[in-house]
């Protein structure tokens, strides 16, 4: 009887065993195939700034341009804070990065905008056309007062967060990681306007005050 009931447990042990490897296998195939999705969790700020980072510095090492990580400028009264300036023959490109996450709603007009997360929560901030305005003049005063050669001067953000949407006007200089490349490698930035590089590097270097 003792025998019978161990054969019993044995056998019951190895149906088991079989049962749970053939569960994982469907589970394993089914992720891989995709028929199955794995929920990931949210991005963090670090993620999405790597990713962003990354962009900016591959599209710089291909063009020979300088790249300046998160930077706070303070000049005649004004202070301005970007997450990456690019410096190229063409000017200066200045990003600030926004890392809301789920969808984007705003317009040129508006002093605050959105994001609605996938609870449908929305959380409020300042426009960002309101927190770059006067920016492009900025570095235009700056660097009329150390005499340096700058070209042109850009400003504008990106959402960083890989699955942002963002529904917002033209006008208002946003984009997405999506676009992100596609911004940089336009014809706006391909022009030689003679800038130089270093002398910019310097002149923001004077002011910058973290």
């Amino acid at each position: 009887m003792g025998m019978k009931q161990a054969m019993d447990s044995g056998l019951g042990f190895y149906i088991f065993f079989f049962a749970l490897t053939i569960v994982v296998a469907t589970v394993v195939y089914a992720v891989m195939t995709g028929t199955v999705k794995v929920k990931k969790g949210k991005e963090s700020r670090d993620s999405m700034n790597s990713a962003f980072m990354r962009t900016v510095r591959r599209f710089a090492d291909l063009k020979g341009f300088e790249v300046l990580g998160r930077t706070t400028l303070s000049f005649n009264g004004e202070e301005f804070t970007f997450d990456a300036i690019l410096l190229g023959f063409f000017g200066t490109i200045a990003i600030r990065a926004n890392y809301a996450g789920g969808e984007v709603y705003g317009s040129y007009k508006d002093e605050k905008w959105c994001t609605v997360d996938e609870n449908g929560k929305k959380t409020y901030f300042e426009s960002p056309v309101t927190e770059l305005a006067g920016s492009v003049r900025f570095f235009k005063d700056l660097y009329g007062a150390e005499k340096t050669k700058c070209g042109m001067a850009d400003s504008f953000v990106v959402f960083a967060g890989r699955k942002t949407k963002l529904f917002a006007d033209k006008r208002c200089n946003v984009y997405t990681m999506d676009n992100l490349n596609e911004k940089l490698t336009g014809d706006k930035y391909a022009k030689d306007n003679g800038a130089d590089i270093e002398a910019m590097k310097a002149a923001l270097a004077k002011y910058t005050v973290k």
